[in-house]
């Protein structure tokens, strides 16, 4: 099998490749160098450190092999590796950005490059907004000075300076504020733009008056994204949530970038005093060495670049389309028939939200129950919880409150759902629910009618226009039963679903051995000659459990298409293995996000979407939910998204070396497809 770090830096080279496409509209291309960077970011803060303690343990214990092949330590070594390549290529690939961007008429300058009135307008500004609110927190092993906090993300200038000529050397860091941007505007130059660093590098003697300053050097530090709940009880998850994330802020540092310039001896200082802290609160450092970066530090900031916003520029704008009528009822539109929709190509707005604005304000439905797990802030979708619950209506929500960077919102979202008088349910100890699913009750007569909304995507409106996703809304009996049957379970109990009785599938106890049942079933079928062939659209690919029964049913002789966008520890095309299969991911302007499950069945096809990818956290430590997909519209729908990914010229497929290659094609791709609504 693959390296799971070393896919997951595969598709970074992938999403790097688009900003490094010259083809890509110029400010797509910085959002992608922005994407990239928050990515590693995650990779840092979610895996690095375990990692290297794995590293560490291998090292003790001796010579450890995985499953593809290489010792932990080994693999940390090629990870290492391989960040190093992919920081390098995209500080080369900023670099001719900022070149087009200077054809446009934009240009990030240097401190070198002003004259002397543009300098000293910016040091008025400097002295005005900016050195005000900088403080120095001396690097130090004095009494009475504690260890500098140096926060998460944040941007720094380690300053060295003396008091006075061949004095003792002092070093302190500054943050840079945060409420200021990245790039100043430079007076009367248009759209020049100049980083605050090197404005408060050129001024640095300004905050030291009596001393020299010898250097001035920008770092950034990242710290680990651990969640360390201190009380599990149930009936106290909302604080010991709420305190977590707070004391994350203190987690150890992972990572350490600076500048190229950086001395030595000042990089060891900055590390050693993140150690310092770390036994200081009594955790465990796991960064031993810093990462030298060329160019900027955190690209993010060049997305906020004051390009002219032209159609040359930019991708065009997409304007999502309404499958729903909106004069007619959605309710009538779901009794009539199941609704598939594709986001963010048909609009989120228009259906997700529509259908709980319009439970909110109908005087005939009764209940709404929901599962949240990324909504974000603000959230439409809450708000018209809000309403509902304000309005008398009876509503459930489970929260999520472990969705990782996400909890401060989920916790604010609870608390407000609680004063409006809705029921919520804080998840599970121990397990993440992740499925998206909403179940509304309606009165009709003298009967209780259910809908259901399925999705493969978060209820979060911005994920809507920016992620391709799936929605399924029925009102279908043997769907709305599994539903109903799953939030009893999860408001009424405790415990994790064990299964769901009339087709749709639940993890962490039924999803994984029903999936694999399924496999065995195309193997079978295509050991007796039958039709066979298995179909699957996910963003990741990691379960060994999975990944042998893929590979068994290879070697049975089921053709086997996957399209994966991200991480896939699955090796295709070696002989009498994997010979059958294939691995396409597609990455475009929207991140792809839907998922699409499809079993040939001897001619008698399975369909499902829902919220599960087929990694190790999905199936066994989160209640995840699919769906069956039964209408024959639907089904056509489908087959023919899963075709054109799988065909998309622009896509990228893996090869049986573990390398993926780029199809050279010049057609449309399946993103464009669908928005051009061909």
């Amino acid at each position: 099998m693959l390296s799971p770090e070393l896919s997951l830096l595969a598709f970074q080279r992938r999403v790097l490749a688009l900003a490094e496409d010259a083809t890509t509209p110029l400010l797509e291309r910085l959002r992608f160098l922005g994407i990239v960077t928050s990515n590693i970011d995650e990779l840092y803060m979610v895996r690095m450190a375990e990692l290297r303690r794995a590293a560490a343990d291998d090292s003790r214990d001796g010579t450890t092999h995985e499953a593809h092949g290489l010792t932990t330590r080994a693999r940390l070594i090629a990870v290492t590796r391989e960040i190093a390549e992919i920081l390098a290529a995209q500080s080369r690939c900023a670099a001719q950005c900022l070149r087009d961007a200077e054809r446009v008429g934009v240009h990030v300058v240097t401190w070198n490059m002003l004259t002397d009135g543009e300098r000293e307008a910016l040091r008025t500004r400097y002295l005005d907004e900016i050195q005000p609110d900088l403080m120095p927190l001396a690097i130090t092993l004095s009494p009475g000075h504690p260890l500098p906090h140096l926060p998460h993300l944040g941007l720094f200038v380690a300053v060295v300076f003396r008091g006075a000529a061949g004095g003792r050397t002092h070093l302190a860091e500054h943050e840079l504020p945060r409420d200021v941007p990245r790039m100043l505007a430079v007076p009367g130059r248009g759209n020049d733009v100049i980083a605050i660093e090197e404005v408060l590098r050129a001024n640095a003697h300004l905050l030291y008056p009596n001393a020299l300053v010898d250097g001035t050097y920008l770092f950034r530090v990242t710290r680990g994204g651990d969640l360390l709940l201190q009380d599990d009880d149930q009936n106290n998850l909302l604080g010991a949530v709420e305190s977590a994330a707070e004391r994350r802020l203190h987690n150890p540092a992972v990572r350490v970038e600076v500048e190229r310039s950086m001395p030595a001896n000042i990089s060891a200082l900055i590390l050693n005093s993140l150690r310092r802290e770390a036994i200081g609160r009594e955790m465990e450092s796991t960064v031993d060495d810093v990462q030298v970066i060329d160019g900027l530090l955190d690209l993010r900031c060049l997305s906020a670049l004051p390009l002219p916003r032209t159609a040359a520029l930019e991708f065009p704008l997409l304007v999502p389309r309404s499958p729903l009528a909106p004069d007619v009822s959605i309710f009538d539109a779901i009794r009539a028939g199941d609704v598939l929709v594709h986001h963010p190509f048909e609009s989120f707005d228009d259906t997700v939200v529509r259908f709980l604005r319009d439970a909110a304000a109908d005087p005939d439905v009764t209940t709404i129950k929901i599962t949240l797990y990324r909504v974000g802030d603000p959230s439409p979708v809450v708000e018209a919880l809000l309403a509902a619950a304000r309005s008398g209506k009876k509503v459930f929500a489970l929260v999520e409150l472990q969705a990782r960077f996400d909890e401060a919102h989920n916790v604010h979202w609870a608390r407000a759902l609680e004063r409006a008088g809705g029921r919520v349910v804080y998840g599970l100890v121990g397990l993440k629910v992740h499925a998206k699913v909403a179940l509304i009750i309606r009165r009709e007569g003298a009967r209780l009618a259910r809908y259901v909304h399925v999705g493969t995507g978060n209820y979060n409106t911005r994920s809507g226009r920016q992620y391709t996703d799936l929605s399924l809304f029925t009102a279908r009996d043997a769907i709305t039963t599994d539903v109903a049957d799953l939030f009893n379970e999860l408001t009424g109990s405790s415990r994790p679903p064990r299964s769901l009785a009339h087709g749709a599938l639940v993890a962490p106890h039924q999803l994984l051995p029903e999936l694999l049942a399924r496999i065995e079933r195309e193997a079978h079928h295509a050991r007796d000659g039958r039709a066979s062939g298995i179909a699957i659209k996910l963003n990741g690919l990691a379960d060994s459990e999975v990944v042998r029964a893929l590979y068994a049913a290879s070697k049975a002789g089921v053709r086997i298409d996957l399209v994966v966008r991200g991480i896939c520890t699955l090796r295709p095309g070696v002989q009498n293995l994997s010979a059958t299969i294939r691995v396409v991911s597609v990455v475009g302007r929207f991140l792809e996000h839907s998922r699409i499950y499809r079993f040939e069945n001897d001619g008698d096809p399975e369909y499902f979407i829902g919220s599960s990818d087929l990694r190790p956290r999905n199936l066994r430590r989160r209640v995840e939910l699919l769906v069956p997909v039964c209408d024959e519209a639907n089904r056509a729908r489908l087959d023919l998204l899963l075709f054109r990914y799988l065909n998309d010229a622009t896509a990228w497929e893996l090869t049986s070396t573990g390398q993926y290659e780029r199809r050279d094609g010049h057609a449309l791709g399946a993103q464009l497809q669908a928005a051009a609504n061909i």
